[in-house]
């Protein structure tokens, strides 16, 4: 196996993760991050207290304030929360050689128009192989070795290949797709779902109800992402189903958590402050909303919960007000 020179950019619970999977091959990893003190303290201790103290990092991995440190890397990955994406992309571009693979981590659209990180990175570096990282993967998890998968997809077959070469341990499993557009919609997309089940966990709505809510909430996604170019059939797999289970179902997502707090009786503003860190389905539920209705795509549950956490609507105890007025038909995209 070739020793690497890896950068990652973001020193959250996502990006100390894939930094210390990448350490852990024996590559040369630097992680950034903006706080000069972290960074100080992870050389120190080989730990991020803030994010995963439970986590012992590598000696090959060095954390630096310094952008300029990432100029010679073979390959960066971007963590960055999505509102951050494009300042920081913006921030690198005089340090990033043509050669680099590039690959977005990060699960979220721009808030103005439909603009993944994929998107912002061909806009910058349109000259450099370009990947997508998503599936369903919680870095709590990830860090206490329990098993995982991943995909990285990407139209470089070659990329595809040195990420999983990169990234993959015995309980971290890299699988390829080259449909890049599908894998990070699925990666943003399921962001809202997480949260509907979380209001459904909040009002103690029952089992089936969640499995309801993936379902359609699935065929919601599989109808936008035929609009928009993407493949629905990648929706099947991590990226789209498996990411979509985890998130819905898991109290360790943000947006799930976000959305059981709603559930129980607070208000948006109350249920934010709770959670205290970025909640990626609300800006990409505000998103979804204007396109799905520009573009005339029927998603109810995105309706709905626009709804209820943009206007205002009253949730009255129901979950029938979170589903909204469904389609009547079950299986789509079945010819």
């Amino acid at each position: 196996m070739n020793r690497k020179t890896i950068s990652v950019l973001g020193g959250g619970s996502w990006g100390t993760v894939l930094a210390h999977l990448a350490s852990l091959n024996g590559n040369k990893v630097t992680l950034w991050m903006r706080d000069e003190e972290t960074a100080k303290e992870i050389n120190q201790t080989h730990i991020n207290q803030r994010y995963l103290p439970s986590l012992n990092l590598g000696s090959n991995l060095v954390a630096t304030p310094h952008i300029e440190e990432v100029s010679d890397s073979d390959t960066i990955i971007f963590c960055i929360p999505s509102d951050a994406f494009r300042e920081v992309s913006l921030l690198a571009v005089n340090f990033i050689q043509e050669s680099s693979y590039l690959i977005t981590a990060t699960k979220g659209v721009e808030k103005d128009g439909f603009s993944l990180m994929s998107n912002i990175l061909e806009e910058y570096y349109p000259k450099n192989p370009i990947g997508v990282l998503s599936g369903p993967n919680l870095a709590e998890e990830i860090a206490n070795h329990h098993l995982s998968g991943t995909v990285i997809a990407s139209k470089d077959k070659d990329l595809r290949r040195e990420t999983i070469e990169d990234l993959s341990t015995d309980y971290f499993r890299v699988y390829e797709n080259d449909d890049p557009y599908g894998v990070e919609m699925g990666g943003a997309l399921k962001n809202i779902y997480a949260i509907a089940c979380g209001i459904a966990d909040g009002l103690n709505s029952g089992e089936n109800t969640i499995g309801m809510i993936m379902t359609r909430g699935l065929g919601e996604m599989g109808r936008l992402a035929s609009d928009l170019g993407a493949n629905p059939q990648t929706f099947l797999g991590l990226a789209g189903v498996g990411d979509l289970i985890t998130t819905c179902a898991s109290p360790l997502s943000r947006n799930h958590q976000f959305g059981k707090y709603i559930g129980e009786g607070l208000s948006v503003e109350e249920a934010k402050q709770k959670i205290g860190q970025t909640i990626e389905g609300l800006k990409t539920l505000r998103v979804v909303k204007n396109i799905s209705d520009k573009n005339q795509v029927e998603m109810p549950i995105v309706d709905s919960l626009y709804k209820i956490i943009y206007k205002g609507d009253s949730l009255d105890g129901s979950i029938q007000n979170v589903l909204g007025q469904d389609m009547i038909k079950d299986v789509e995209f079945v010819k």
